[in-house]
């Protein structure tokens, strides 16, 4: 988000799969369980980005993996709605993979999408609406599991979707621009400068691929995706959300829909700024200190990839190298990929309307038409995959008995941290034990296995982190790398803080050397900037044994 008090998280930066330090012995996670499902916790994933890739895994080769069940835990309701449509549109197999494709990015970056996709969203919304009910008949309903929602969160779910039909308004374009007045204020007529600034400073040394004048068309429009010759004109209902602020008159808390999200980091680090070993040499070759290619061909090639798994099992992969390609005007490897997959139009059949009066009313609740919805991709029609919805404040959803010693791996994104440090106790100073009891300068920060070794798990009785994991599970924080509103120093700083917290929860870092670089309390922007440019995107972290269990008292006793 940006730096404003009312931002609300749609994307977030690097893909991963859930799937040399300076100790003497490497730190490595416990092996998957092979005859029970692998239960997996995203919390403020902010999309489902972790999902695809790792479900697509679980079929790459042509094998089937473990099963898996997703825990997705968001703040906003919003963000588990859109979670529901992605899912949808992923496994949409009425649609060709390349219409898919566009269709997610369109709904996932853009704050203006194409009329049909505004017409797509208006006519699934109906249909969400009878899936939150348990009365739908789509065969994702199998997949997503409810139960973990309270029936309040399912009531917001509903009007959520009912704001998505097309009838709603909601003039996006005003209310962007509204808030990057608010936040450039005085220098709003220089944004361009303030957006040069961005890209050059916390952008171009750290994911080169991402263009600059596709990041400016995106600080300045919201479009990040364009694909072929679409027109983008209508609003992204799914980008409307809420949030509190206070009325000016009676000086009361209230509930403002508009657009929060971010206006400042683009949404082209989940899918554009990484690829597969083998054809990133050729996506992300260089000629003249140019990328041949440009975010949105990698972003479009990863997705197709994940469909492709979802689909056949296989990878995707560029095709034989040709001469063309080291000769200018320097064709590009994926132009035969464009051709194989090329679109056509197919003109739509007529239906006539039936005829309502002829029909036999009932009493009680309307029953919704049964649609003969097409089936799911077979990486989740085969009943491996499990995508439960969570929301409410994590510290006391992993507290819960029935999250004791459950998850085998994790992920924690930015939205989902301050939970993190409240369960550590480090957002309270009087019980922070990093905190030194007078005040002094540290000098150099390092890291906390090598600053506090004796503090190692030491919050871990009570904690809801350090008990939902079991022993050697796998848990990747996410960084600060790629957000453009925070210094270097901050960025590094935060870090530490995660690390801290792991390190309380009994937590070890996997790649301590890259992961938390040593902090000096006097050090240079240009020095920090290159440290956290050589550090690692996430950290990842291998659990300890969890607490013991709280006894119970006694019949006798009780």
């Amino acid at each position: 988000p940006d730096a404003g008090p009312k931002d609300q998280e749609f994307w977030d930066q690097e893909v991963v799969d859930t799937g040399g330090d300076q100790r003497e012995e490497p730190v490595v996670p416990a092996p998957l369980p092979e005859d029970s499902p692998v239960n997996i916790l995203v919390a403020g994933g902010a999309d489902i980005r972790h999902v695809l890739k790792t479900v697509a895994r679980r079929r790459g080769g042509g094998k089937r993996g473990p099963r898996l069940r997703f825990f997705l835990h968001e703040t906003s309701h919003e963000v588990l709605a859109r979670h529901m449509l992605f899912l949808q549109v992923i496994n949409n197999k009425a649609l060709p993979a390349r219409e898919r494709m566009e269709l997610f990015l369109s709904l996932y970056g853009n704050t203006l999408v194409r009329e049909r996709d505004c017409r797509y969203v208006a006519e699934m919304a109906d249909e969400f609406v009878e899936m939150v009910t348990d009365n739908s008949s789509h065969p994702l309903a199998g997949v997503i599991n409810l139960d973990g929602l309270k029936f309040k969160d399912r009531d917001i779910l509903q009007d959520i979707f009912k704001g998505w039909r097309g009838d709603v308004p909601f003039d996006v374009e005003a209310l962007r621009d509204q808030r990057c007045r608010g936040y450039y204020r005085d220098r709003y007529d220089f944004r361009k400068n303030m957006m040069d600034w961005d890209y050059q400073t916390h952008i171009k040394d750290k994911a080169g691929i991402i263009n600059w004048f596709h990041y400016k068309a995106f600080c300045f429009t919201g479009v990040a995706f364009e694909t072929r010759l679409g027109s983008y004109n209508m609003p992204n209902r799914t980008l409307a959300s809420y949030t509190e602020a206070r009325d000016r008159s009676k000086g009361t808390t209230v509930q403002v829909r508009g657009f929060w999200g971010d206006i400042v980091n683009s949404p082209y680090y989940a899918f554009s700024i990484c690829t597969n070993s083998i054809d990133r040499p050729r996506l992300f070759k260089i000629s003249g200190s140019q990328y041949r290619h440009t975010e949105t061909d990698i972003a479009e090639f990863n997705l197709q990839d994940y469909i492709g798994q979802l689909e056949s099992g296989e990878e995707l992969h560029l095709p034989s190298e040709t001469p063309e390609e080291h000769v200018f005007p320097y064709a590009s490897p994926l132009d035969g990929l464009r051709t194989e997959n090329r679109i056509e139009e197919v003109p739509e059949e007529s239906t006539e309307p039936q005829d309502v009066a002829a029909q036999p009313r009932t009493r009680g609740r309307r029953k919704p038409p049964k649609k003969d919805w097409p089936g799911l991709t077979p990486a989740f029609e085969d009943g491996g995959v499990e995508v439960v919805l969570l929301s409410g404040d994590l510290h006391e959803v992993l507290k819960k008995p029935r999250y004791r010693g459950v998850f085998h791996r994790g992920f924690l994104g930015s939205m989902s941290i301050m939970p993190f440090f409240e369960d550590a106790g480090l957002t309270r100073s009087g019980e922070d034990p990093f905190r030194p009891s007078e005040p002094s300068v540290v000098k150099i920060r390092k890291a906390p296995r090598v600053e506090a070794p004796e503090l190692l798990g030491a919050k871990k009785e009570g904690s809801g982190f350090g008990a939902a994991f079991v022993e050697g599970a796998h848990v990747v924080v996410e960084t600060m790398k790629y957000q453009a509103h925070f210094d270097a120093n901050q960025r590094l700083a935060y870090r530490h803080r995660a690390a801290q917290a792991g390190h309380l929860f009994g937590w070890r870092l996997t790649d301590e050397t890259r992961g938390v670089p040593r902090m000096e309390h006097d050090m240079k922007e240009r020095r920090a900037q290159d440290l956290e440019k050589n550090a690692t995107d996430f950290l990842c972290f291998v659990t300890g044994p969890p607490p013991p269990a709280p006894a119970t008292a006694s019949p006798e006793l009780a």
